[in-house]
């Protein structure tokens, strides 16, 4: 019972705070685009001039009350032998509107008050011959025309409202057309621009954020107020919480990875000492089984300073020692040991262009990262390795081998600590997986990109960019 009621609440929790919901947003923003277009009318229609004269058939009471008025004067002035100026000035006609018996002749057009000097009646001389009207025109309204038949000859009946507004309806009906087609664009593209950015910036903050973050910028959050209470509002509440405990997760797992790191440095150096002193004393029976002991010892030293280094350089706390020298001669000196490797391997390097250039670097950071690419290169090539070096605006240096490449959906995460293809996985052919992270890290800390990429033709390319800064 308790459940159902819970759902039932839930379910109406809309109507409480309706705002926090996007539906009603968009509902009200289409209403007030709506409402805000005819509010626009119904001003410019009040401030507007109506140059054109218009007029609309008069019926019911209005039409009865001006037809009785024309047959008592017609009445009067045969009958009772008046004339018309006498019953227009009559007190029973003299207390109405503004009579107007407009004649054949205007000159000999009469009416019961004055006419004001902006009032122009010439304009109901079109309506003559048209059955009761309402006219309309920019300073009066008028009804009429009723024909009188007397004596003197026909007059046509109008009684004048002045300075009457004509109904909202006729005064939008009587606008230009250009007019109400511009109002609506414009009030339209206003309110829409309107709710379109209040729509669409949190959308764009979310997929900026999402961006940076899938480009491995875990500080990147999206840009949402905390007044905004509708979905997406949560949702990039609920995005950045996510981010939080990614970011939290990641450095956490890169701090404990640091940590044990360098505490399993103590004991290995224990260790490698042990297995020398027991080296000194063991015989010629054991010394093999000593020699394997400190081989795997050694091995196990280097992949923690591999990891402690690639700690420090994602962390950002590797302190660069940064010369200025010829980053050809740095090159030349990791090219002889790649030689040297190659042809113990059956395979050439392949070396064009060069890079006689002087830059600020960190000669061993540089030297690291170009060495375990160029082993990387040795190790799954089939015959060939080339390096192409060049410079314009920044330094270009490509490696590639001619080896079976890597599929598509595993190059972006080659430069990760300890990934190696499912193919690769043992340790002879595989490696740690730490070396193209080293690389990769190691260039970003001189301010350059690394791109690994398949050639058309089957091998792997790494591609790295590097700019040229002398100072």
């Amino acid at each position: 019972m308790s459940l159902s009621k819970e759902n039932k609440v839930g379910s109406l929790s809309w109507l409480k705070h309706p705002g926090h919901y996007l539906f009603f947003k968009i509902f009200i923003w289409f209403w007030l685009t709506i409402i805000g277009t005819i509010t626009a009318l119904v001003f410019l229609s009040n401030i507007t001039a109506i140059n054109a004269v218009s007029n609309e058939p008069l019926h019911g009471p209005m039409e009865k009350n001006l037809l009785y008025t024309a047959k008592s004067i017609e009445r009067s002035v045969v009958k009772h032998k008046r004339t018309l100026s006498d019953m227009l000035s009559h007190p029973r006609l003299s207390k109405r509107k503004l009579l107007y018996l407009s004649a054949e002749q205007q000159e000999d057009s009469l009416t019961n008050k004055e006419v004001p000097n902006d009032v122009d009646l010439s304009l109901l001389n079109f309506t003559k011959t048209m059955s009761p009207q309402i006219i309309f025109t920019e300073k009066y309204q008028a009804f009429g025309p009723i024909q009188i038949t007397v004596p003197s000859g026909n007059f046509y009946l109008y009684e004048i409202d002045i300075n009457h507004q004509p109904p909202l309806f006729l005064r939008l009906k009587l606008m230009p057309g250009w007019m109400k087609v511009s109002i609506a664009i414009i009030a339209s593209l206003i309110l829409s621009f309107l709710f379109s950015r209040n729509l669409i910036a949190p959308i764009n903050s979310l997929k900026k954020a999402a961006v940076k973050l899938s480009g491995g910028d875990l500080s990147a959050r999206a840009a949402i107020s905390v007044s905004r209470k509708d979905e997406l509002g949560i949702l990039g509440r609920d995005f950045n919480s996510m981010a939080n405990q990614l970011e939290q997760l990641i450095s956490s797992q890169k701090r404990l990875l640091a940590d044990i790191s360098h505490e399993l440095r103590s004991p290995l150096t224990r260790l490698k000492m042990a297995t020398g002193l027991a080296q000194m004393q063991a015989n010629e029976a054991s010394q093999s089984y000593l020699l394997r002991i400190e081989k795997e010892a050694n091995q196990l030293d280097k992949m923690i300073a591999d990891v402690l280094q690639v700690s420090r350089l994602e962390a950002k706390s590797q302190a660069l020692s940064l010369q200025q020298q010829s980053l050809q001669i740095i090159i030349d000196h990791v090219l002889n040991d790649a030689q040297f490797e190659a042809k113990q391997n059956n395979k050439q390097l392949q070396i064009m262009g060069s890079a006689d250039i002087s830059v600020n670097c960190d000669e061993t950071l540089i030297a690291s990262a170009l060495e375990n690419l160029l082993r990387n290169a040795i190790k799954y090539a089939n015959s060939t390795i080339s390096i192409t070096l060049k410079h314009t605006d920044a330094i270009y240096i490509e490696i590639c081998d001619d080896g079976p490449g890597v599929p598509n959906n595993q190059l972006n995460k080659l430069c990760e600590p300890f990934f190696r293809q499912s193919d690769a996985r043992d340790r002879v052919s595989g490696g740690t997986g730490l070396g193209l992270a080293i690389a990769k890290n190691a260039i970003t800390a001189h301010g350059g990109n690394l791109v690994l990429s398949n050639k058309e033709q089957g091998g792997l390319c790494a591609n790295i960019t590097l700019p040229i800064i002398k100072e």
